[in-house]
């Protein structure tokens, strides 16, 4: 395996492209967690209410469900993670537009050692992605949180698992794009409009009880709503319902989402003249 990461490595590291968008996404993705809180101190300046606004923010980004909110906020639909699976997408298809895949193949390299080597990459960014949300997260509940204990930062800290499997399973659905399309821009145009495919079909083709067995939707019910312990909106005028807690089915069909692509990019692979 580290002999794989090796060549992948030996691929992508003076490969310009794939930092400077690594470093877009890291920047969107800070911008975007480190500008709530800021957004909403704005707010408290500008308003007379600025108690119930801090009050706000306080719990929002309070230990332990700072874990279940900033995940949330990071894996809705595609959102920002559309950044990494373009990554993905111009990785994979490079490999067709200049046939290195044809010339690592006539060097000795399996077409299965091919796609585990791409999975690796996908597996290292996807834990990039996580370990951003988690130092970012850590940092936010630090400043906010009134009362840190070693129980209360680890509390919740399963949603960060949940954020990586969706993710993974997000970028492992581009790799199928990208090696079924082969052109860089077809896949990524198949990609951008695939959120609006799946909701086509889901109010018009599928019955609501499988819309959540979608794709999209499957990846996304791991995390559905934010939440917090502190704030439960329960009243007549306004009814609002939060995730309590993962679900194991959720997390099950997303896995099998996440083996269902690998099996299909290994056949594609193992029976098409590359």
């Amino acid at each position: 395996m580290i002999r794989l990461f090796n060549i992948e490595w030996e691929k992508l590291k003076s490969y310009r492209a794939f930092w400077v968008m690594v470093i877009l996404y890291l920047f969107i993705l800070a911008t975007i967690i480190f500008g709530l809180p800021a957004f909403l101190d704005f707010l408290a300046s500008k308003t007379d209410d600025n108690v119930a606004i801090k009050a706000f923010k306080l719990i929002v980004f309070n230990f332990p469900d700072i874990w279940q909110n900033i995940s949330y906020v990071a894996s809705m639909r595609a959102f920002i993670k559309i950044i990494l699976a373009i990554i993905v997408v111009i990785i994979i298809t490079n490999e067709f537009t200049f046939l290195t895949i044809r010339t690592n193949i006539l060097s000795g390299l399996s077409r299965t050692e091919f796609l585990l080597g791409k999975m690796e990459v996908i597996f290292m960014l996807s834990l990039l992605s996580t370990a951003a949300i988690f130092l970012s997260g850590l940092y936010l509940g630090l400043t906010n949180s009134s009362v840190i204990t070693a129980g209360a930062i680890i509390g919740k800290t399963v949603y960060l698992l949940a954020y990586f499997i969706e993710v993974f399973t997000f970028l492992m659905f581009a790799f199928l794009i990208a090696v079924l399309v082969k052109k860089t821009g077809f896949s990524v145009i198949i990609l951008l409009l695939y959120p609006l495919i799946e909701v086509i079909i889901q109010y018009n083709f599928i019955p609501e009880n499988f819309h959540k067995y979608l794709p999209l939707n499957a990846m996304n019910h791991l995390i559905w709503s934010p939440n917090t312990s502190l704030i439960k909106v329960k009243t007549p005028e306004f009814n609002m319902d939060f995730q309590e807690f993962l679900s194991f089915s959720d997390v099950v069909v997303c896995l099998l989402y996440g083996v269902f692509f690998t099996t299909i990019i290994y056949f594609y692979l193992k029976k098409k003249d590359l």
